[in-house]
C-alpha cells in the first residue's frame, strides 16, 4: 500500500490501491495533445458509451459513474441540467466529470445521489492535475464561482484536487467530513456470539448460501432481494425499490448490466431455500463497495444480516481481486463498524474557481451549504424526539 496522500477529508486512515500506469507513459509532455471539453447532456451520454467504459478501466476505480450503473441512474435522479463535461487529448476520452450546476449557475456539484454514495469523476491515471485545471477552465468560463464535491472518498483524485488547490491559491472550505468503515485486510473471523447464532439459526432448517459469484441465477437473485427488502421496514414505509416504478426499473438495470460484466455481485442467505438476508455489492477495480442489504426481520434473533455481512467481507478479501471495500455506511453504523475495523475518510468541500480571490459569491455559498446542512441535522434531531 502506497503512504496517505493530503487529503480534502481529514485524517486519511485507508490508503487508496495504486493506479494503472498513465495511458501516455513514454510520449514527453510537449508531444501530448491538448486537451479538449464538451459539455454532454445526461441525455446524450450513451452515446459515449464505448469510450466512457475504456475510461473508467483505467480510472480511480467508482463503480456509479460507470456506463452501466450511470445511465439507468440518470432515470432515479430526473432534475434539470444534469450532464458532464467529457474531456478528450486528441481522440482519446481522458475525462468524464458529471454534475449540474445549482445556485443561479455559480457552483457546479459533482454527481452525487440517493442511490450513489460517491462523487468522483473518472479521470485516467496521470491525467488528474489536467484534468482538473481544464475543468477550472471550463468552469470559469460559465461563470461558476465554485467547484463543490460532496461524498468525495480519500485517493488519488482528493488529493490532487488539494494539492491544485493549494498551489495556485484557490481557496479551499472543507464543509464536513466523516470516515465510514472499510476493509483492506481480512475481517475477524465469526466471534463466539456469531457461531451460536449461526447455530440457532440452523436449528429452524436447512440453511445455505446463494451467490451470484457461484452460478445463481441473476434474475432470481435480483427478485429475491428486491421481495426481500419490501417485506421489512422499507416496504411498511413505503422506501422499498421494489415499491416504486423508477426505482424498480433502475435497480433491475443497472443491476443486470453489472452482474453481466462481472462488475456486481447478489449474495442471499437461504433458510429452507428462502432468502432470509441478502447483500448487493458493487465492483470495479479492485474497489468494492457494500451497496445494499436486507434481512427477514422475523428472524432478528438469529441476526441473519450480521452473519451474511460477515462472510460477505471474508469472501471479498479473499477473491483475488479487491484491495478495498467501501461499507457506503452512514458513520458510527451499529452493525458493520463493530465487523470491519477499517475506516474510509469521505469529505465534502466547495473550491473556489478563482485562483488568489475566490470572491463574495463563493463564501456565499459556503455559507449556504453549511446553512442547509445545519438545517438538516436540526431537523433529524427534531423528529427523533
Amino acid at each position: 500500500m502506497s503512504p496517505a496522500a493530503p487529503t480534502l477529508a481529514g485524517r486519511r486512515t485507508v490508503s487508496a490501491p495504486s493506479l494503472q500506469p498513465d495511458l501516455d507513459a513514454g510520449r514527453l509532455d510537449g508531444e501530448r495533445d491538448p486537451l479538449a471539453s464538451t459539455w454532454v447532456p445526461a441525455a446524450d451520454w450513451a452515446a459515449l458509451a464505448g469510450d466512457w467504459r475504456r475510461l473508467a478501466a483505467a480510472s480511480e476505480p467508482n463503480v456509479f459513474l460507470t456506463p452501466a450503473f450511470a445511465l439507468a441512474a440518470r432515470g432515479v435522479d430526473p432534475g434539470p441540467g444534469l450532464g458532464a463535461f467529457a474531456f478528450h487529448r486528441g481522440e482519446r476520452l481522458v475525462g468524464f466529470v458529471a454534475g449540474r450546476s445549482g445556485l443561479g449557475g455559480r457552483v457546479f456539484r459533482l454527481w452525487s445521489h440517493a442511490y450513489a454514495p460517491l462523487s468522483q469523476p473518472l479521470i485516467a491515471a496521470g491525467e488528474e492535475r489536467a484534468v482538473i485545471e481544464a475543468l477550472m477552465a471550463a468552469l470559469a468560463g460559465r461563470r461558476c464561482a465554485a467547484l463543490e464535491a460532496s461524498h468525495l472518498p480519500d485517493g488519488a483524485f482528493a488529493a490532487v484536487l488539494a494539492d491544485v488547490a493549494t498551489e495556485t491559491g484557490r481557496t479551499c472550505e472543507r464543509i464536513a467530513a466523516h470516515r465510514r468503515a472499510a476493509l483492506t485486510a481480512p475481517p475477524p473471523g465469526p466471534s463466539k456470539e456469531m457461531r451460536r447464532l449461526a447455530r440457532r439459526l440452523a436449528e429452524q432448517g436447512s440453511v445455505c448460501d446463494l451467490s451470484t459469484a457461484c452460478g445463481h441465477p441473476h434474475g432470481a437473485a435480483i427478485s429475491g432481494f428486491l421481495a426481500l427488502e419490501a417485506a421489512g421496514w422499507k416496504g411498511r414505509e413505503g422506501t422499498a425499490m421494489a415499491e416504486a416504478e423508477a426505482a424498480r426499473g433502475f435497480f433491475c438495470e443497472a443491476l443486470s448490466a453489472l452482474l453481466a460484466e462481472n462488475a456486481a455481485r447478489i449474495d442471499l442467505l437461504a433458510l429452507d431455500g428462502r432468502p432470509v438476508a441478502g447483500t448487493v455489492t458493487l465492483l470495479a477495480g479492485d474497489r468494492a463497495w457494500y451497496w445494499k442489504t436486507a434481512y427477514d426481520e422475523g428472524l432478528a434473533r438469529f441476526s441473519p444480516g450480521v452473519l451474511l455481512s460477515q462472510r460477505l467481507g471474508a469472501a471479498l478479501m479473499a477473491d483475488g481481486r479487491t484491495a478495498l471495500v467501501d461499507s457506503c455506511a452512514v458513520p458510527g453504523h451499529s452493525m458493520i463498524d463493530r465487523l470491519w475495523p477499517g475506516r474510509l475518510g469521505i469529505g465534502h468541500c466547495l473550491i473556489a474557481v478563482r485562483p488568489l480571490a475566490a470572491g463574495p459569491v463563493f463564501h456565499a455559498a459556503v455559507a449556504f451549504r453549511r446553512a442547509t446542512i445545519a438545517g438538516r441535522a436540526l431537523a433529524k434531531r427534531l423528529l427523533r424526539r
